[in-house]
Formats: C-alpha cells, sequence, structure tokens
C-alpha cells in the first residue's frame, strides 16, 4: 500500500469503529423499545386482572373501603400506563434519530470502503504499469544485446 491508501485505511477504519459504535447504539435502543412494548402489555394484562377482579368482587358485594382500595389500585395501574406511554414515545422518538445516525455513518463507512478500494485498484495498476514497462525495457535491451 503506498501512502494514499494507508491514509484512506486509517479513515476507513475510523468510520468502521463509528459504524460499530452506531451499531450497539441502534441495537440498545431497539431493546429499549422492545422493554417497553412488554411493558406496557404487562400493564394492560394487570388492569385488565383487576378490573375483571373489581366487577367480581362488586357483584358479590364489598365494603365501601374494599371498592375505595381497588380502584385506587386500578388508578395507579393506569399512571403507570401513561407514564409508560410516555417513555415509550421517548423511546421511540431516540430510536428513530439513533437509525438515522446508523444510516448516516454505515453510508460513511461505505463510501470509505470504496474509495479505499479504489485507490488500491489504482496504485496495482499503476505498479503493473511500472512492473510491465521494466519488463519491455529489459527485454528491448535483451534484444539489442543478441542483434
Amino acid at each position: 500500500m503506498s501512502k494514499r491508501s494507508k491514509r484512506l485505511q486509517l479513515v476507513l477504519d475510523l468510520a468502521e469503529r463509528k459504524k460499530k459504535q452506531a451499531d450497539q447504539f441502534l441495537a440498545a435502543s431497539r431493546q429499549r423499545v422492545e422493554q417497553d412494548k412488554r411493558t406496557m402489555g404487562q400493564l394492560d394484562q394487570y388492569l385488565a386482572e383487576y378490573h375483571q377482579n373489581y366487577l367480581g368482587v362488586n357483584a358479590e358485594g364489598c365494603t365501601g373501603a374494599q371498592l375505595h382500595a381497588q380502584q385506587a389500585f386500578m388508578q395507579k395501574i393506569q399512571d403507570a400506563k401513561d407514564t409508560q406511554t410516555n417513555a415509550m414515545a421517548q423511546n421511540l422518538k431516540e430510536l428513530e434519530a439513533v437509525e438515522q445516525h446508523w444510516k448516516t455513518s454505515y453510508a460513511r463507512m461505505k463510501g470509505m470502503q470504496k474509495l479505499t478500494d479504489k485507490a488500491l485498484e489504482t496504485e496495482m495498476q499503476a505498479e503493473e504499469k511500472a512492473l510491465q514497462k521494466q519488463i519491455d525495457e529489459r527485454a528491448q535491451v535483451m534484444k539489442n544485446s543478441f542483434l
């Protein structure tokens, strides 16, 4: 490798490191969004179960304090769902930003790969041309020395 391709290789290495870091950020962000979905599903399930239980207790008859406690607990679950919805929306926005960052990093790395490959190809062609020129010159010298 000549100087140009070595310099480009250094820039390519840096772009690859940044892309790997972007890969990690993307994976972590996707994991948070998936965890948010699982948590929301659990909260929905809890709320449905306690609502069903609330209806069953109401049918059987219960004290005002029990009714109030059931309603308060279901409200806490609803509040947790609201908080989770806000966190999920924030994590989805973050995921979009991280995906855009990843796309940019990927495109930059691919561009550097192409540029480095092109430089190496150009250098190899120049070396082959110089080698062919040397071979031709030696063949000419050999031909002239026999004549």
